[in-house]
């Protein structure tokens, strides 16, 4: 390659390759990892039935409370992994991490509620087949957000690879967990607060390892 006489040739020679793609958009992202969810609830609802109590008034309050805030999380850890898809500059949103700092008081309060009443949890405990029943179907929804969510970075290009992967691994748990859990008819706190909120730390160290290597350019 001959050295360039002039800064508009050396420009000139660098985008002569260059072929026009079509733009990333933010909002595709979100559309995207919304269709998962989607197709998550409904496949799991397929397998495992849908838990007619949820129409009929069935459902106790902390079902309510601990949905809400599985889907409070997926929105805002949605929001910021489709908001850093694009190289950017200014303050990253810290909603996430608010969320994930709410829902973290469901599982101090299942285990208060557990140590208090050991004999009424003692079917909640490890040794319940339904618990890591819940706990590997909410796993298994929560991969199918997590490809949709790995499918539109890899279009789009992320800088911050590490904390892509966190979010990534955030919103597929709390979705994925929040799409299972329709299917669930145990509403008990220690049963919520324990095995519908543990997807959401181990989908997202699962990300952080995987993702990376995934999404990087």
């Amino acid at each position: 390659m001959t050295k360039p006489k002039s800064r508009a040739d050396l420009i000139a020679a660098l985008a002569e390759d260059l072929a026009p793609v079509r733009r990333v958009r933010p909002w595709e992202g979100a559309a995207l990892i919304a269709i998962a969810t989607l197709v998550a609830a409904i496949a799991a609802s397929a397998m495992f039935t849908f838990w007619s109590g949820i129409l009929t008034g069935e459902a106790s309050p902390f079902f309510w409370i601990a949905n809400g805030l599985l889907l409070l999380l997926g929105a805002a850890s949605t929001a910021a992994l489709v908001a850093g898809a694009l190289p950017q500059v200014g303050a990253r949103p810290n909603a996430p991490a608010w969320a994930f700092a709410m829902l973290g008081v469901l599982p101090l309060a299942a285990l208060i509620q557990i140590a208090r009443t050991p004999g009424a949890h003692r079917h909640e405990g490890l040794a319940d087949p339904a618990a890591w029943h819940c706990l590997s179907s909410a796993l298994a929804t929560g991969l199918v957000v997590a490809i949709a969510a790995v499918l539109f970075l890899r279009r789009a290009a992320p800088v911050a690879l590490a904390r892509q992967a966190w979010l990534t691994g955030l919103a597929a748990g709390a979705l994925g967990s929040l799409a299972f859990g329709i299917t669930c008819p145990v509403d008990t706190i220690a049963h919520l607060g324990l095995w519908h909120v543990l997807p959401v730390p181990l989908a997202a160290l699962a990300a952080r390892v995987a993702v990376p290597s995934l999404i990087r350019w």
